[in-house]
């Protein structure tokens, strides 16, 4: 690596964020917030970076069929060519982090408590059985996302859909 890349790349901080899309059936409803991630000073290495969020929260009020929440992402992307696959953005769910806020004391369950890698195909990361969990919960989800080496500098965004349907 020569001295001008190494000093360029070391005084440049990139932000990475992700934008949420929601989708859902009629009975079924999920407030989200916005994952961020902190700014990086590219240095040649991969770097792994928690994402932060506020809690979100699944109203199943009303449904006593069962439900099943499913997430998937897309590409993040700089806007000038530069590109972070999605599957270096990792999710979990821990049950820990599902409360309830009213109804049914019967929590929902996490799918998806160890970190996963994202891609383009929805995955079930949280489902409550039929006759369960009819009412308004908080779940806290985590994220990761590595960095490569090889990451060109900017602003990177992707797009992360969550989708709610009946059925366990």
């Amino acid at each position: 690596m020569n001295s001008k890349r190494s000093v360029f790349l070391a005084i440049f901080a990139a932000f990475l964020a992700a934008g949420i899309l929601v989708t859902h059936s009629a009975a079924l409803s999920v407030s989200t917030s916005a994952v961020n991630f902190p700014g990086l000073t590219l240095n040649g290495y991969d770097q792994i970076l928690a994402g932060s969020t506020a809690a979100w929260q699944v109203d199943a009020s009303g449904e006593a069929g069962g439900w099943h929440a499913t997430i998937l992402a897309t590409n993040f992307g700089n806007g000038a060519g530069g590109i972070i696959d999605v599957g270096y953005l990792e999710f979990r769910l821990a049950d820990a982090n599902i409360s309830l806020v009213s109804g049914d004391p019967v929590l929902p369950t996490s799918t998806q408590t160890s970190f996963v890698p994202l891609s383009g195909t929805a995955i079930k990361f949280i489902s409550a059985a039929s006759g369960t969990s009819d009412g308004i919960y908080d779940f806290l989800p985590e994220f990761q996302l590595t960095v490569p080496a090889e990451t060109y500098y900017g602003t990177y965004t992707n797009t992360i859909t969550i989708a709610i349907n009946t059925g366990p």
